[in-house]
């Protein structure tokens, strides 16, 4: 996703990389809709944005966004919570958060005979309100792409195991022969 930073008359593109969790989930897509549907609204999250479609073939697929979701307000536990979920804050010196909003985008598809599978990014923002008095995008960490889909495969009936990705192991390093 690219972002555009205008600074006295020039503009700037910044990209946001966003973190995207894919996973092949063994059920039916009416029933995934609905789990990822109710995860969402369960975290007091609106719908932005809702549709799914079939193919010519009678395969579905759909996405669903949420609106922006307010996690913390007020200038004094702003920065901490974000912090907590975020790659990075945006780096700005004196900055005032005053608050902080997540947005999840869920895309799904179903195949053929092995489930739906289910991509899904959440996007952080903050208003900082004193140096810069705009909204700020950024990336997420991945705490709460994880603790969504732990619900979904709650609401779905499936272990955690399933739905959470393991965090990647590190390679191990052979000893070269002298």
């Amino acid at each position: 996703m690219v972002r555009w930073l205008c600074c006295v008359g020039l503009c700037v593109s910044v990209a946001v990389a966003q973190q995207e969790f894919q996973l092949t989930l063994p059920k039916r897509f009416p029933e995934v809709w609905r789990a990822v549907k109710q995860a969402i609204t369960e975290r007091g999250c609106q719908l932005e944005y809702e549709r799914y479609v079939e193919d010519t073939t009678g395969t579905l697929s759909g996405i669903l966004r949420s609106e922006y979701c307010v996690l913390v307000s007020g200038e004094d536990s702003a920065r901490v919570v974000m912090e907590r979920y975020s790659v990075q804050l945006p780096r700005i010196r004196g900055a005032r958060w005053m608050n902080g909003r997540v947005q999840y985008t869920a895309r799904l598809r179903e195949l053929d005979t092995s489930g739906v599978e289910l991509r899904l990014t959440a996007e952080l923002s903050g208003m900082e309100g004193y140096i810069t008095n705009r909204v700020h995008f950024w990336a997420s960490n991945g705490v709460l792409e994880k603790q969504l889909l732990q619900r979904i495969g709650e609401l779905l009936g499936l272990p955690t195991e399933a739905v959470v990705p393991k965090p990647p192991e590190k390679p191990q390093e052979e000893e070269e022969p002298w």
